[in-house]
C-alpha cells in the first residue's frame, strides 16, 4: 500500500507539474500571438494615418472642398458669432483642417491602440505614438491661424504646414513636414518589422 501511495503522489506531482508547463507555454504562445497581431495592426494604422496626413496636405482642391469649407465655417459662426468669422477669399486655408475632421476615425483608431503598445513595448514607443499624433493638432492649428490671420510675414511658414510646397505643377521632395512624419513611421517600422516579417508586404510599400 505504501508503495501505491507513494505512486499515486509522484503521479499526482508529475501531472501537476506537466500541467504547468502546459499552461506556461501556452501563456507564452498566446501573449506571443497578441503581440505579433498587434504588431500588425499598430503597423497598419500607422500607414493609414500617415496617408491621411499626405492627403490633408495637397495643394490642389477642388470646388466641392471650399464649399464644404465655407458651409462649415457659416455653421461655426451661427454657433459661435463670436469664435468665427467667414472670410471667402480664406476658405483655402480651411480646407486642410476639413480632409483631417473627415477622416477622424483613423487618427482615433490609431490612439486606441496606445495603451495596449504600452502594456509590450513601453515608453519607447508611446514616444512614437504622441509625436505621429502631434502633426494632426500642428495641421489643424496652422490651417485655422492661417485662415483667421492677416497675409502677412509672419504666417507665411504655416504655408508649408498645411500645403506641400510645389514646382512647375510637382510636389517637391525634402518637404519637411512629410520627412519628419515618415521619419516617425519608419520609427514604428523598426521597433515592429521583426515581428511580422512574413506579412510586412501587406503595410507599408
Amino acid at each position: 500500500m505504501e508503495v501505491a501511495n507513494v505512486i499515486t503522489a509522484f503521479a499526482s506531482v508529475a501531472t501537476a507539474v506537466i500541467a504547468g508547463l502546459a499552461l506556461y507555454t501556452w501563456k507564452r504562445e498566446f501573449i506571443g500571438k497578441k503581440k505579433i497581431e498587434l504588431a500588425a495592426e499598430i503597423m497598419l494604422a500607422a500607414c493609414e494615418l500617415q496617408d491621411v496626413y499626405i492627403h490633408a496636405r495637397i495643394p490642389a482642391i477642388s470646388k466641392d472642398e471650399i464649399d464644404e469649407a465655407h458651409k462649415w465655417i457659416k455653421a461655426e459662426k451661427e454657433s459661435h458669432p463670436t469664435n468665427a468669422d467667414v472670410y471667402p477669399e480664406r476658405l483655402q486655408y480651411l480646407v486642410p483642417h476639413r480632409r483631417l475632421e473627415q477622416q477622424r476615425e483613423v487618427l482615433d483608431r490609431f490612439r486606441s491602440l496606445q495603451n495596449q503598445a504600452y502594456i509590450y513595448w513601453g515608453k519607447e514607443i508611446m514616444s512614437a505614438f504622441l509625436k505621429l499624433t502631434s502633426y494632426n493638432l500642428i495641421i489643424l492649428q496652422a490651417s485655422k491661424d492661417l485662415y483667421y490671420g492677416k497675409d502677412t510675414p509672419e504666417y507665411e511658414h504655416l504655408h508649408d504646414i498645411i500645403f506641400y510646397k510645389m514646382k512647375d505643377g510637382q510636389i517637391v521632395s525634402g518637404d519637411k513636414i512629410s520627412t519628419d512624419i515618415n521619419n516617425v513611421v519608419e520609427e514604428f517600422r523598426r521597433n515592429l518589422e521583426p515581428l511580422y516579417m512574413d506579412k510586412r508586404s501587406k503595410w507599408c510599400p
